[in-house]
């Protein structure tokens, strides 16, 4: 307990030390505990949103954990002292259990503030409190716990992340729903849920438990690899070779991109993004018994266009990880068509997130209609929405791409250059629901805003080989 302290309290400090992240955290907890109130009086409503989203900052979190030490190399000096690796492993448990609780806690507390100076009261009873706090932070740290297990388990941050979604991803989808039988069952039928839940919770806390208290300390020493990456990869050499640098490296990056097959092909990959719009749609008619794209166009382009940014962040920050950057700049490469090219990547993944993600809240909404008709028969996107689904979602993910590899290039670790980025993409959520609820026309203005979009993209690509040079990238490796 002792040693598990002493991990708690560094990772602790290390976190204080990264303002940037705090501030962040800090505009999302007033975005969603004040902001969000103010629009939708309903705390049914923005319970299983809060949820959520500490669940998404959570994840990263435990990916980097013990996997993003294997990463870094750190983790043998680590292992090297009297501290047992199950002691490292509770110890970063609990800073993520911590980091959780405070988030959801002060959230909701803004929250609570926020209507009460706004005059509206939620209509909830005491039980009905004690169900929606006690049980998120249940499932918090039964995710900290056997995603600390996950990212020990795993080879890099990457792996790590796919494992940790795994099972963050079925706990949160569960209290997602639990919430909801909490505001509109009976107190006998959500007893007998929280009896459920809390034997379930109880079976994977002792679970992981066993399977931590049983590693000894060379199982943490294991080189684990990602078995027959090499193969895979070569699988996909069948490409004509391309005579640009763009294409070459454009090509590369596609080839490593399907090796990724748990990235892609695991049951909670992030193409299950694509159903969060369509999920919301459902939510937002069953509270409200309307049917309204506009709130899921929104959560689209919000959303959909952050997802892929992970990608472009590894891409270049893991080049410094791995110490491929030396050799990849030693070659006859541009280091314009270099960066274009593996920006591109990411910019395709989330193109086509966007075009899977609008067809099934499309599909969503009309089928929703067939339980609660309306005036309209078939619902589909106006000319607003799809100026703000495509042109200007895509050119606000270049733009957000471009600034991910930007901060990449600076940043130490890949880690520290998205989460950056996140805090930067924050200012991107603020254009688009200016343009909803405070403009009269929405067309004009969305088209004025992808071309301010358009022309500072031209610019960045201009000027990359100016300040992003050569003996610049070498002195941040």
């Amino acid at each position: 307990m002792k040693h598990s302290s002493l991990v708690f309290r560094v990772q602790l400090a290390m976190f204080k030390r990264e303002k940037g992240m705090l501030v962040f955290y800090l505009l999302c907890i007033a975005v969603m505990g004040i902001i969000i109130p103010i629009i939708f009086h309903s705390m049914e409503s923005i319970m299983p949103l809060i949820v959520f989203m500490t669940m998404m900052f959570l994840k990263p979190l435990l990916s980097d954990s013990l996997a993003g030490e294997r990463e870094r190399k750190t983790l043998e000096s680590l292992l090297s002292t009297s501290i047992h690796g199950k002691h490292i492993i509770w110890g970063k448990s609990r800073f993520c259990i911590s980091f959780a609780a405070a988030f959801f806690t002060l959230t909701v507390a803004c929250a609570v503030v926020t209507y009460r100076i706004t005059g509206y009261t939620p209509d909830m009873t005491f039980w009905q409190w004690v169900c929606v706090i006690f049980f998120p932070l249940l499932t918090f740290i039964v995710i900290s716990i056997a995603g600390s297990y996950a990212s020990a388990k795993s080879a890099d941050s990457l792996t790590a992340n796919s494992k940790v979604s795994r099972i963050a991803y079925p706990f949160g989808l569960l209290m997602i729903i639990y919430i909801t039988v909490v505001f509109t069952a009976d107190p006998i039928p959500t007893l007998v849920t929280s009896a459920i839940l809390t034997l379930v919770y109880l079976c994977v806390l002792l679970a992981y438990t066993a399977k931590i208290s049983k590693m000894k300390q060379a199982d943490y020493f294991e080189n684990i690899k990602i078995k027959k990456s090499r193969r895979t990869h070569d699988n996909y050499v069948t490409y004509s070779v391309p005579k640009s640098q763009l294409g070459i490296v454009f090509l590369h990056e596609l080839k490593y991109l399907l090796t990724l097959k748990t990235l892609f092909l695991s049951p909670f990959g992030i193409w299950n993004f694509c159903f969060v719009p369509a999920i919301f749609v459902y939510l937002f008619t069953f509270y409200t018994g309307k049917i309204d794209l506009t709130y899921a166009v929104l959560a689209t382009a919000f959303m959909i266009p952050r997802i892929p940014l992970n990608l472009i962040s590894y891409s270049i920050g893991g080049e410094k990880v791995y110490k491929t950057g030396e050799s990849l700049l030693s070659t006859p490469l541009h280091v314009r068509p270099l960066f274009i090219a593996k920006c591109m990547i990411p910019i395709l993944v989330s193109s086509i997130m966007l075009i899977l993600s609008s067809l099934l809240t499309l599909a969503a909404a009309n089928l929703i209609n067939i339980f609660f008709p309306g005036e309209i028969s078939v619902y589909i996107y106006n000319t607003e929405q799809i100026i703000l689904l495509f042109p200007v979602s895509i050119m606000s993910c270049v733009t957000m791409v471009f600034i991910t590899g930007v901060l990449s290039v600076n940043m130490k670790t890949p880690r520290q250059g998205l989460y950056a980025s996140s805090l930067v993409s924050f200012v991107f959520v603020i254009p688009p629901l200016i343009i909803v609820y405070l403009t009269q026309n929405i067309l004009l203005w969305s088209c004025m805003y992808f071309t301010v979009l358009l022309l500072g993209n031209a610019l960045c690509v201009k000027n990359i080989s100016d300040k992003i040079t050569r003996p610049y990238i070498m002195s941040k490796l």
